[in-house]
C-alpha cells in the first residue's frame, strides 16, 4: 500500500491553542440575521450541540494570512433562531472541513475536521469532543496520511457496531480509507483501499438497510462499496460524462421518498453547464441510473433539503458568480424544476458553503451560509429563514408568535387588475407594506406609517413605483410591523406570495 504512516502520539499542545472568542473580538453584525465570524470561512455544520432541541452552528476556517488565525467557531441558538458566538478553537493550519457526528459514548454531537502539522508533514483527523458545556476544548487527533492534498471526509457506522467511523478519500493518490471507532472515541490505524481514478468526493450511509453504512465515491466512476462482515463489495453506478470539468458534491438522500437512500451527485461541465446524476435505489444492492439533469449556468456547490414540506427533498445550489442561491424543486420521479433564486450580497467574496436545517423551529428548513475572503469581512455568516417557501432575515417562529397583534388577508389571489390587502391592528404599530419581485427587487411601497388599533383595507394595482404595469408572474408582499417608537427594533416580518395573471 502506498504512503502509509506510523501512528504517533499527537502532541496537541504544539499546534492547537484554545482561544476565547472575546480575545478575537468576533461580534454580531448589524443585521440580526448576519454574524461576524473569523476570516477565511470554508465550511459549516448545523446540529443540536447542547441538546436543547434547537439547531446550533459550527464553522470551519482555513488559515488567514491577514489575521494569522484558522480554526473552528461555535455559535449557539438562543432558542428563537438567533445565535451567539460562544467559543472558538485555533489550529495553526486551519480546521477547514468541519462536520459532526456522535463519536464518543455520550449523547452530544462531536465535531471533526482535518488538521495538518509540519516536520514531518502529517494529516490528521482532529475531533473536538462535546460534553454539552459549550466549552469545546477536549481534542484528540488521529494521523491518517503523510502527503497533500487535504482529503475529503465522511462518517458512518461502517462495521455495524453502533459507533461512527471516519472515512477519507485522496484525489492525488487514488485511494480512500477508514479509521474505526472503538466506541469511546478512539480510533484504529488507517485502513487504505486503492482506486483506479482520483476521487472527487466521499459519502457514507446505509444503502441496503443491513445496519452497516456503505461507502459511495465518485470521480471518473461513480461507485458504491457495500460493507459486509468479510469486507467491501464494489458496485459500479455509472460514469462521469467525458466533457465534465469535475465534481462538486456527492449526496445521499431518500430522493423519491420510498424509505431507502438514493445517490445524487452534482458536477460541472464545460460550456457553462452543470449536471445532476441521480441513481435510484431499487433494493437488493441494485440501482437505476436516471437521465441526468442538465442546466445552465453551472453552480459551485449543492445540497439537498425539503424546503416546501412535500416529503420530496429539493436541491439547492450556489450560483457560480456568488450572487446567491438557486433552488430546484423535486417534482417526483427524479425530476427537478427551477423554483427560485435567493440573492445574497457577496461583493468581492466567495459564497463558500451553506447548510440547511430548521433554525427557528417553525417546521420549515432554513439556510445558514458563509461568505469567505482571506481578509476581515463583516457579516460573513448569514441566516435565511423559510416562511413557507419565502426566505427572510428574521426567524419565522418569532414572527408568528409575536405577530398576534396583526392579522392580514390578501384577495383575490391570483389577481389581474388589483389585489386587496386587509389587515387589522390590535395595538398601535408602525406598518411598512411593500411589494418585491421573486428575486427580492423592490417594486413599490404601499404604505409606511403608524397605524392605530383598527381594521384597514389597501390595494395594489399591479404597478411599480413609476406607474408602469408589472409583468404577469409571482410577487412578494411584505408586511413589516413593529413598535412605533423603536425605529423598527424588534420588528416582525411576514411575506405572502401573490400571482398576477
Amino acid at each position: 500500500m502506498k504512503n502509509t504512516i506510523n501512528k504517533t502520539t499527537s502532541h496537541l499542545s504544539k499546534f492547537i491553542i484554545l482561544f476565547s472568542f472575546i480575545l478575537i473580538a468576533f461580534t454580531v453584525g448589524d443585521n440580526r440575521s448576519a454574524y461576524n465570524i473569523p476570516n477565511a470561512a470554508y465550511s459549516i455544520f448545523l446540529g443540536d450541540l447542547d441538546m436543547d432541541e434547537d439547531i446550533d452552528i459550527v464553522t470551519g476556517h482555513l488559515h488567514s494570512s491577514t489575521s494569522d488565525w484558522g480554526g473552528g467557531a461555535f455559535l449557539i441558538n438562543d432558542g428563537n433562531g438567533y445565535f451567539e458566538l460562544v467559543d472558538s478553537i485555533f489550529f495553526n493550519r486551519g480546521f477547514p472541513s468541519v462536520n459532526g457526528d456522535f463519536i464518543d459514548d455520550n449523547n452530544f454531537i462531536d465535531i471533526y475536521s482535518i488538521t495538518v502539522t509540519n516536520e514531518p508533514y502529517t494529516i490528521y483527523i482532529s475531533i473536538i469532543y462535546n460534553y454539552g458545556l459549550s466549552q469545546f476544548d477536549s481534542i484528540k487527533s488521529f494521523p491518517i496520511y503523510s502527503e497533500p492534498p487535504l482529503p475529503f471526509l465522511a462518517s458512518g457506522d461502517v462495521n455495524g457496531d453502533g459507533f461512527a467511523d471516519l472515512l477519507f478519500a485522496y484525489n492525488n493518490d487514488f485511494l480512500w480509507g477508514v479509521i474505526y471507532n472503538d466506541g469511546t472515541g478512539n480510533f484504529s490505524e488507517p485502513e487504505y483501499f486503492d482506486l483506479d481514478y482520483p476521487p472527487l468526493d466521499i459519502a457514507c450511509a446505509d444503502l441496503n438497510n443491513d445496519g452497516r453504512s456503505d461507502v459511495v465515491l465518485n470521480g471518473s466512476y461513480n461507485e458504491v462499496y457495500f460493507s459486509t462482515e468479510t469486507g467491501f463489495e464494489q458496485l459500479l453506478l455509472g460514469y462521469l460524462l467525458p466533457w465534465s470539468l469535475g465534481g462538486h458534491t456527492l449526496l445521499i438522500s431518500d430522493f423519491d421518498n420510498d424509505n431507502d437512500n438514493d445517490v445524487v451527485f452534482y458536477a460541472t461541465h464545460n460550456s457553462n453547464y452543470g449536471a445532476v446524476y441521480m441513481y435510484e435505489n431499487l433494493g437488493h444492492n441494485e440501482f437505476y441510473e436516471h437521465d441526468y439533469f442538465y442546466f445552465s449556468p453551472f453552480c459551485s456547490y449543492a445540497q439537498i433539503a425539503d424546503f416546501n414540506n412535500d416529503s420530496l427533498p429539493d436541491m439547492i445550489f450556489t450560483a457560480d458568480d456568488n450572487s446567491g442561491l438557486i433552488i430546484y424543486n423535486n417534482m417526483g420521479d427524479f425530476q427537478l424544476e427551477l423554483n427560485q433564486f435567493i440573492p445574497v450580497n457577496c461583493n468581492l467574496c466567495f459564497l463558500r458553503r451553506f447548510a440547511c436545517k430548521d433554525l427557528d423551529n417553525n417546521g420549515f428548513i432554513d439556510i445558514a451560509a458563509i461568505k469567505s475572503t482571506n481578509y476581515y469581512m463583516s457579516n460573513n455568516l448569514i441566516t435565511l429563514y423559510n416562511n413557507k417557501g419565502i426566505f427572510q432575515d428574521d426567524p419565522v417562529a418569532i414572527i408568528e408568535k409575536n405577530n398576534q397583534n396583526i392579522s392580514i388577508a390578501y384577495y383575490p389571489n391570483p389577481f389581474s387588475e388589483f389585489v386587496n390587502i386587509e389587515f387589522s391592528v390590535k395595538e398601535q404599530n408602525a406598518v411598512d407594506l411593500s411589494v418585491f419581485d421573486i428575486n427580492g427587487k423592490h417594486i413599490k411601497s404601499i404604505t409606511n406609517k403608524i397605524y392605530s388599533p383598527g381594521k384597514y383595507k389597501l390595494k395594489w394595482n399591479g404597478r411599480c413605483k413609476n406607474g408602469k404595469e408589472v409583468n404577469n408572474g409571482t410577487y412578494l408582499i411584505r408586511l413589516k410591523t413593529g413598535p412605533p417608537k423603536d425605529g423598527w427594533a424588534g420588528s416582525h416580518i411576514q411575506t405572502e406570495r401573490v400571482f398576477k395573471i
